[in-house]
Parts: structure tokens; sequence; C-alpha cells
């Protein structure tokens, strides 16, 4: 089985400016997308996995009129584009996206699907106090029940923030209870591979105790990274690719 693995576009296209971090190239990410989505379909993946930060959303006027229609307009723009991809996609959002607005959008994604006898989890969570991220409520009440079920297919979790390792030292890129969510997954038996984005440097895919983990480096950030995973028995394998511009 081969997974693509994309993330953090922060695209700006109907919402005006760009990203605060100039290199970010917030405004060329269409273009650049595409691109990619179409190096994707020559690796022919079963899957390909978006794990989230699609747009740059400004956090200062999150709600407003202009902003949200502009926002939705280029969630549907990342839409097309992804609809290009020759094979499923698991798209998620990331802190920088409205989720209301990505639901609106993407309203018919699954969230609990099977794929070459595995099962593929995807995480919607978000973050709390003092920009930590958090796996709590409801989907701290999935991830729980998912991890105790008897279903006995491998299983593949997605989502955007980081489980391991720990990256906070300049922004709290690690769940606060990153702790308690490694303890279950390594206690379950079950779970193969973590993807997620969020850390724009990435981190390369190691395994601990059987289930690997992997960060996909910044798409909106040069040289503008994709990964393919190769999932062979109880082997997992990496190779980073870079759009050729």
């Amino acid at each position: 089985m081969k997974i693509a693995h994309i993330s953090d576009f922060h695209l700006r296209w109907h919402l005006p400016g760009t990203s605060a971090v100039p290199a970010r190239l917030s405004r060329r990410m269409p273009e650049l997308v595409e691109v990619a989505v179409q190096q994707i379909n020559a690796h022919a993946p079963d899957l390909v996995v978006v794990s989230g930060d699609l747009v740059d959303h400004p956090f200062e006027a999150m709600d407003s009129p202009e902003n949200r229609a502009m926002g939705k307009a280029d969630l549907a723009l990342i839409a097309g584009l992804l609809q290009q991809c020759n094979a499923p996609t698991a798209i998620l959002y990331g802190n920088h996206d409205h989720p209301g607005l990505f639901h609106q959008v993407f309203d018919r994604l699954a969230l609990d699907f099977p794929l070459c006898g595995h099962r593929v989890l995807t995480f919607l969570d978000a973050e709390g106090e003092n920009n930590y991220p958090e796996r709590i409520g409801a989907q701290w009440d999935r991830f729980e029940a998912l991890t105790a079920d008897g279903d006995p297919r491998p299983q593949i979790h997605l989502q955007h923030y980081l489980v391991a390792p720990e990256r906070n030292q300049d922004y709290p890129h690690t769940y606060r209870n990153a702790d308690r969510i490694k303890a279950r997954l390594l206690a379950d038996g079950r779970v193969r591979l973590l993807l997620n984005g969020h850390y724009h440097p990435g981190v390369d895919l190691f395994c601990e105790e059987g289930v690997y983990f992997s960060t996909a480096p910044a798409f909106c950030q040069a040289p503008h990274a994709f990964r393919m995973y190769t999932l062979e028995d109880e082997n997992i394998t990496q190779e980073e690719y870079t759009l050729d511009i």
C-alpha cells in the first residue's frame, strides 16, 4: 500500500494579502498545489492525506462576513484542486482553517474508512488554552472507543497536530495530553502509522514500539515537499519529493 502525504498549504487567493510569515507562499499555492497533485498522481498512491492548514484564514477577523465568504471560496478552490487526485483523499482542517467553513465545503468526508485491509481514522482536534492542541471531549471519547473496540484491522491515524516527538519550544505543536494519547496508541497493538502536519520543518518517519510517526513539512514553504509512504508487511518506508520548479 502507498500513501501520499502533503500538508500546510496556507493558501490565500480570494482572501486578501498573504501569510504573516513571508516564507509561506500563500498566493502561489493554487499553481503549486496543482503541480503537486499531478506529481502525486504519477506515483499512483492508494490514498492521499492532506493534514490541515489548507487556508491561511486571518485570525484577527475569523468570522467577519467578508472573510467568511472569501475563506469559503478559497476552501472550494482547494477542493477543486484535490478532486484531480486519482486516489481517495483524506482531508483535515488545521488551526489556520475555519472549522465551520471546512465542514460546509468538505461535507462528505469519511472519518473512518477501509483501505487495503487497514482502517483509516481521522481526528479533528483543536487548540486550547495558550494555543496548546488538545484531544478532549467528543474527540477523546471517540479515540478511546476506537482503541478499545474489537475490530482486528490495523489502524492508520490522521491528525493535524503532533503526538510525537515533542516540539513545543517556539510554539505549541504537540498535544498538551500527548503522553496520554501516545500511551493508548502504543498499548493498542493495531495502530501502525500516525500522520500529521502543523510543525513546518517536518519530522522524518520514525518507529517506536511498532508504531510509525511522521510529520510532513509545510508545502507552502520551499522546496514544497510531499511524502510517499510504502506499507509492506510490518515495515513502512518514506520517500520525500520536492517540486521541480
